[in-house]
C-alpha cells in the first residue's frame, strides 16, 4: 500500500529537480561556481550560509566568507539523509550534489512542510535567487 505523503514527496522531489533546471537555466549555470570551499567569498557563500541556517539551524553568521564554521555546517548537512538518499561524503566542500540537496530541501519545506522560517525559504528561493548562485 502506497502512502499518499510518500508519493507526494517523490513527486515533489522529481519536480524540485525539474524546477531547479528551469530556474537556473543556462545563465545560472555560467555564473554559479562548481565548488565553494574554505577561504572563498561572495554571493554563493552568502546563499550557502543562509540555506544552512534555514535547513539545519546552523547558526552561521551570514558574512559571505566561507570560514571553518561554514565548512563544519556543510559537512553536517552532507551527513544527513535527505529524501531517503544516502548521505554525501562529508568533505565540507559545497559541490553540485550538496547544492542540489540544499535546493531540494528548501523547495520542499517551502512548498509542503513549511517548518520554521517559511518566508525566509521563499526569499532564498525566489527573491535572492540563491539556486542560481550555488553549485548545482
Amino acid at each position: 500500500m502506497h502512502k499518499p505523503w510518500a508519493l507526494r514527496a517523490a513527486t515533489l522531489t522529481a519536480g524540485a529537480g525539474a524546477a531547479l533546471a528551469l530556474t537556473v537555466g543556462s545563465a545560472g549555470a555560467a555564473t554559479a561556481p562548481s565548488t565553494v570551499k574554505l577561504g572563498d567569498t561572495g554571493p554563493a557563500v552568502t546563499c550557502i550560509q543562509q540555506g544552512l541556517n534555514l535547513e539545519i539551524n546552523a547558526g552561521l553568521t551570514v558574512s559571505g566568507s566561507y570560514d571553518q564554521a561554514t565548512a563544519t555546517a556543510v559537512a553536517k548537512f552532507q551527513s544527513l539523509r535527505v529524501f531517503g538518499q544516502n548521505p554525501l561524503p562529508q568533505t565540507g566542500v559545497f559541490d553540485s550534489a550538496t547544492g542540489g540537496r540544499l535546493y531540494q530541501a528548501t523547495f520542499y519545506d517551502a512548498g509542503v512542510v513549511s517548518p520554521g522560517d517559511y518566508n525566509g525559504r521563499v526569499k532564498w528561493l525566489f527573491t535572492d535567487k540563491c539556486p542560481e548562485k550555488i553549485p548545482h
